[in-house]
């Protein structure tokens, strides 16, 4: 490892500080890569990456509930369905351009990266009739099963109110792992920040949040695909949006509770 040092050009006594994953080969406290560096550096400090731990909070939570685990699996297969095919991703912008809608792409929602599902979902919420319309369309051209599978997904009630509940809740995720990942972050504001994020997504509980006020202002534009009641929104709220925040919230909590606020 000092060989190595000196063929970089790094002198190991300066090195003060690591932030890896929490994967064994990095953090290790025997043969990980953080233990070999302290071997030259004893006091040097290793410091699990936060927004590794927002990732894995993001990831545990979505696992744990199946209303928004489904949504994702659709959200991949969406944008393979699209991305593989210029005739389908054709038609796509066909229908856009008939509908006088922006001629959005759906985005590739990141198989490691469980926070770039924000751009991903904000891409199929602002596209979501087009995208139904011209999966229904495609289906008639071509009795392709996919289209008509994707199709039924996406016009299921639960997978509409998904969409709109992590519309509202990734980007505040997301907005706190930028924070964390600020060149001059104030080191004691890291608390207040978690705090402020845990609170707003709380937020994402009640009866008249953001969310759910944007999902009936849209149901003009929803009602050919679902109609969403009061009845449904209370239900979704019940069976996944509430186990799906709490889980996130206590997942956020618990792993920076335990870690020294230090990147």
């Amino acid at each position: 490892m000092t060989d190595w040092f000196k063929q970089k050009g790094i002198q190991p006594t300066k090195l003060v500080g690591m932030g890896f994953d929490g994967a064994a080969t990095f953090s290790g406290v025997r043969t990980g890569v953080q233990a070999r560096l302290k071997k030259n550096s004893p006091r040097a400090l290793y410091v699990h990456c936060h927004c590794h731990l927002l990732q894995l909070a993001c990831v545990q939570a979505a696992n744990h509930t199946p209303g928004i685990a489904h949504v994702y699996k659709t959200l991949l297969t969406l944008w393979k369905f699209f991305h593989y095919s210029p005739k389908r991703a054709e038609h796509l912008k066909s229908v856009q351009r008939v509908l006088d809608l922006p001629e959005l792409k759906v985005t590739k929602p990141s198989d490691t990266r469980w926070l770039a599902h924000e751009q991903c979902v904000k891409a199929v919420k602002k596209s979501y009739a087009s995208i139904v319309i011209a999966l229904e369309t495609f289906y008639e051209q071509t009795h392709e099963p996919e289209a008509l599978g994707l199709n039924k997904a996406l016009s299921k009630k639960s997978t509409v109110m998904a969409i709109y509940l992590l519309d509202f809740v990734l980007p505040q995720v997301a907005k706190l792992s930028r924070c964390l990942q600020a060149e001059k972050l104030d080191l004691t504001a890291i608390s207040g920040l978690v705090d402020s994020t845990l609170q707003t997504l709380h937020e994402s509980l009640l009866p008249a949040a953001n969310w759910v006020l944007e999902l009936l202002d849209a149901q003009d534009e929803l009602q050919a695909i679902a109609i969403i009641d009061s009845e449904s929104i209370t239900s979704f709220q019940d069976k996944v949006a509430k186990p799906f925040v709490t889980d996130l919230k206590e997942n956020i909590s618990r792993r920076f509770s335990s870690q020294d606020m230090i990147l």
